[in-house]
């Protein structure tokens, strides 16, 4: 049906007014008024306004005329939601088939800045893809279509992205009325974004808010009902970059130093004023995440997360000094004094420059196991985990030391305090400090690991030296099974007068006449390969190959011993697992069992 397009335009421009009344005078909109001239309810008709955000269907802010209030006020943190969509629906649960006519009410339809009432959020042209008309269930009614208006008194079916758009009408063409039948439904959703990111954002009263409101005009009233969602926008939590006095300070008492407010949501108004969101003062409610060196010695990378929301700021200390470390394990009845520095891996001072030998001018200002402050490590304490704290000039790092075993097979470092430098073709070769800036070795990439784990694959000899000589064999290991393969750990690194590179090893083949023995090999990989798996296999199985079998445990340290599983078995894997100098696989029921090459295998 036909109506007065000049009478539509005054009821609109009437909400429009009433609505900014509310906002600028308080007035009282309560149920009580649906009977007013202007807002009259159709039983039936049923009105659905929300929000969506970040892709997700799900609506984070929803208002429907059976159940909710007629204007509904509440905050909204823009930085955890993005990628605003506004959505507005109309169902027909009259029984019987009604005309209406739909338009969804955009912010700016309320834009007046020469009165004072300027709104943040516009429709998102970049986004049009989004912008979308639905019609569902409607067999026999009337076709719905899209119709924009650019200047509040027309609607044209052509989207003009170079226009501001104030409001979407969905119809079968202006000035009608389109029949939907008994339960049919028609949908309009409209993507949103702020006009601008210049608001004063650590002033949340100040920043302007937005509203969207329908218009669903129904026969024969010739009238309208309404509904709208005011929505202010905010950001948290906010932060800044900062500086500290040292690493020890910003670790401590100034973490929290890049957060400058933190803000929740104002939820569930029904007032007349706009929502604003509340502050948290406690800054502490945050968590921080990690606080992270940059490659710029005294800076560092500190991250937050509040309330979903993850966000990074620089921080820079006066002092530069810097320490940092690995976990290590020590042997069973080792000396503590001589090792007691291997967590260290980096050194830098007050200027940001690197320090050898690491251990120079450190100290260690605390050792714990259990909770209890101990004077050393004590390693005949088998298995204990004490936690060392390594301090110089405002720095600090504390790694965990696991004693061994008894009778356990001797690890080591990964990062030794001296590491020696290789240089080739010096047969008298033994330096004490490294020849790297950094503090590396300079070996090769495949060379494996002090401390860790090697078994030959073919036939070798150890020799008393680096330059190999038959008359200077210690023993010879021939090639033998797989799982018979000879062990070794290596305790250092040489070089032959030729440049070949050596492992320093100790023989760790209990029981055999050569065990204990110390001397070179080869650090060929066609002849001496890692112990331990490295790598996941390609099918995510492995087989035992153990004539006694393997076990398994609960945990990656390998006790408490679950079952046994026998030679030939074969596991599904789902992790390789790295521990200390070693390496676990976890198993799709979750226990752990070795990666070691003698007693597991890969299956093709």
């Amino acid at each position: 049906m036909g109506r007065n397009r000049t009478t539509i335009c005054k009821r609109i421009i009437r909400l429009v007014l009433l609505f900014v009344s509310f906002v600028a005078f308080g007035l009282a909109f309560g149920h009580n008024q649906r009977a007013s001239a202007a807002f009259v309810d159709m039983p039936g008709l049923d009105v659905h306004l929300w929000y969506t955000a970040n892709g997700n269907d799900t609506p984070i802010i929803s208002l429907k005329s059976t159940s909710g209030p007629l204007i509904y006020m509440h905050s909204l943190n823009v930085d955890k939601y993005k990628d605003l969509v506004a959505h507005y629906e109309v169902t027909n649960n009259t029984g019987k088939t009604q005309g209406v006519e739909p338009i969804l009410d955009l912010p700016m339809w309320s834009y007046y800045p020469d009165r004072g009432y300027p709104t943040s959020l516009i429709f998102d042209s970049s986004r049009t893809g989004e912008l979308k008309g639905a019609t569902e269930n409607n067999q026999g009614g009337g076709q719905f279509n899209l119709f924009y208006s650019y200047d509040k008194s027309t609607y044209v079916p052509t989207l003009d992205s170079s226009k501001t758009l104030y409001a979407v009408m969905y119809n079968s063409k202006p000035s009608v009325y389109t029949n939907l039948v008994n339960k049919a439904s028609i949908s309009v959703s409209v993507p949103l974004k702020l006009i601008t990111d210049d608001y004063p954002w650590d002033q949340p009263s100040r920043v302007p808010f937005a509203g969207i409101s329908d218009m669903t005009f129904h026969d024969p009233y010739n009238e309208f009902q309404s509904r709208a969602i005011w929505i202010t926008p905010y950001r948290s939590p906010q932060v800044k970059d900062f500086t500290s006095a040292d690493y020890n300070t910003l670790i401590n008492s100034d973490k929290y130093n890049g957060i400058t407010m933190l803000l929740n949501d104002q939820t569930g108004q029904q007032s007349t004023r706009y929502s604003v969101p509340i502050e948290e003062p406690d800054h502490t409610k945050a968590t921080v995440d990690s606080i992270t060196p940059t490659n710029t010695p005294g800076e560092y990378t500190v991250t937050y997360t509040y309330n979903g929301v993850t966000k990074s700021v620089k921080a820079t200390t006066t002092n530069k000094s810097y320490l940092d470390g690995n976990d290590f394990t020590v042997n069973y009845g080792s000396n503590w004094d001589s090792q007691k520095f291997n967590g260290l891996t980096k050194h830098l001072d007050a200027s940001g420059n690197a320090v050898t030998p690491l251990s120079k001018d450190v100290t260690i200002s605390s050792i714990k196991v259990n909770g209890q402050t101990v004077n050393s490590v004590d390693t005949s304490n088998a298995g204990a985990t004490y936690e060392v704290t390594y301090s110089i000039n405002g720095a600090s790092k504390t790694v965990k030391v696991t004693v061994g075993n008894r009778g356990a097979t001797p690890v080591t470092p990964t990062h030794p305090v001296n590491p020696n430098p290789i240089t080739p073709g010096n047969n008298n070769w033994n330096p004490t400090t490294p020849n790297k800036g950094d503090g590396s070795t300079g070996l090769p990439n495949y060379a494996a690991v002090k401390g860790s784990a090697v078994y030959s694959v073919k036939k070798i000899y150890m020799y008393k030296h680096a330059t190999f000589k038959k008359s200077q064999r210690i023993a010879m290991y021939p090639k033998v099974k797989r799982i018979n393969r000879p062990m070794f750990v290596i305790v250092g690194y040489d070089r032959s007068n030729g440049g070949a590179l050596r492992y320093k090893v100790r023989d760790v083949n209990h029981g055999t006449k050569n065990a204990g023995k110390v001397g070179y090999i080869t650090a060929s990989r066609k002849y001496v390969l890692n112990v331990y798996y490295k790598t996941m296999p390609k099918n995510n199985k492995i087989t035992v190959i153990s004539k006694n079998g393997v076990h398994a445990y609960k945990n990656k340290n390998l006790t408490g011993k679950t079952k046994s599983y026998k030679k030939g078995t074969r596991l599904k894997v789902k992790k390789l697992i790295k521990h200390n100098l070693t390496t676990r696989y976890q198993l799709s029921n979750g226990y752990y069992v070795t990666a070691n090459k003698k007693l597991v295998i890969h299956e093709n």
